[in-house]
């Protein structure tokens, strides 16, 4: 008799956990269609990407353009900007069916219409340009629209957040500032000092972005932006791409950050400016090796970025195929659809529509 009460209780309570699974499994099922659609009727745009190589990865993470990188360091001159191009190129021309340059701004939702990936051609470095602003129109014409200023160091425009002593903008600095409002490129300042960053956003006639940063406030290392800069930035009618780069995101002590950490600073950064002023730049370099990320990254920065490669995003975020976690992540915090589909690029969008122009040249 006892054990017949026992098998029955048994099996009510299997019946009862059953039960909850089918309910978690319908709420996740709920879950993954709401991402799906808002991804569907929605622009996505990685304000940072860093390559395009891994492109359909990039496409089935539901993003629909990027901002992808053709040089960083110092050592990555003008002619490695060209070979850059020149690899995109080829890459666009064997699957244009998947792929296309981004040029001006219809180009993105038609990118999204054809189911291809829209590259946006990007400099981390304007170095390239030593004191000639004329190169300029040859990368415009090339197919550039947004050049980082300066990496992490000084260079002929103004210094990086990593120099000592910052000078600010040059007399280069200010004529290429001038030249980029002209034609239309997106200034980007995510790796520039203080004090440039701060003349070059009250220099420029058009907005500008920070397109992969973080608040200090939250995790103060020199990659970070103050809440002053940030402020300023969006009182000119800016952006910040918020970043899930692990060694610049908020996080406890000897942890590795999580993506609840990574939304606690979308959320801090859409508090502090509104947010129409917010997207996400996941500084996501899909397909960097470890040799690379070893040789490349942390020899030079091993002060700055001190996790390990497998580790080098937010736990939650360790592939671009995870970016949809993204999205579900905003969902779950209350952000409505509207809001969603801003940070998740249309308020990039809206800035680059503002900025990109035909210019004559």
């Amino acid at each position: 008799m006892h054990s017949l009460v026992t098998n029955g209780g048994m099996q009510e309570e299997t019946e009862t956990c059953e039960r909850g699974q089918e309910m978690i499994d319908k709420t996740i099922s709920a879950m993954e269609q709401k991402v799906r659609n808002l991804h569907q009727k929605n622009v996505v745009i990685d304000a940072l990407g860093g390559y395009g190589f891994q492109y359909m990865d990039i496409l089935n993470a539901g993003i629909n353009a990027l901002n992808v990188t053709l040089n960083m360091y110092a050592s990555e001159d003008f002619d490695h900007v060209l070979a850059q191009i020149k690899r995109y190129y080829g890459l666009i021309e064997t699957d244009a069916a998947r792929l296309m340059l981004v040029e001006k701004i219809e180009d993105i939702p038609q990118a999204k219409q054809g189911g291809k990936l829209g590259l946006i051609f990007g400099l981390q470095n304007g170095g390239p340009l030593g004191k000639d602003v004329t190169l300029l129109s040859i990368l415009y014409k090339l197919g550039v629209r947004i050049i980082q200023l300066t990496y992490n160091e000084a260079n002929a425009l103004g210094c990086g957040c990593l120099e000592s002593h910052d000078t600010g903008l040059t007399s280069f600095g200010v004529q290429t500032v001038q030249a980029m409002n002209r034609l239309g490129v997106l200034i980007d300042l995510s790796h520039t000092g203080y004090q440039t960053s701060r003349e070059v956003i009250e220099a420029s006639d058009c907005p500008v972005a920070f397109t992969h940063a973080n608040p200090s406030a939250l995790k103060n290392v020199p990659r970070n932006r103050p809440d002053e800069l940030i402020r300023l930035l969006a009182d000119k009618g800016g952006f910040i791409g918020v970043s899930p780069y692990a060694a610049f995101c908020k996080s406890k002590p000897g942890r590795r950050p999580t993506l609840d950490d990574f939304l606690d600073q979308v959320d801090y950064v859409v508090q502090l400016v509104g947010g129409n002023h917010v997207g996400i730049g996941t500084d996501k370099f899909e397909g960097k090796t470890k040799e690379e990320y070893l040789l490349e990254v942390q020899s030079r920065y091993s002060k700055l970025i001190d996790v390990p490669f497998e580790h080098r995003h937010v736990e939650g975020f360790s592939h671009i195929r995870d970016f949809p976690h993204i999205t579900e992540g905003l969902l779950s915090r209350g952000y409505s659809d509207e809001e969603c589909a801003g940070i998740l690029g249309g308020n990039f969008f809206s800035l680059l529509k503002k900025v990109w122009r035909n210019p004559v040249f």
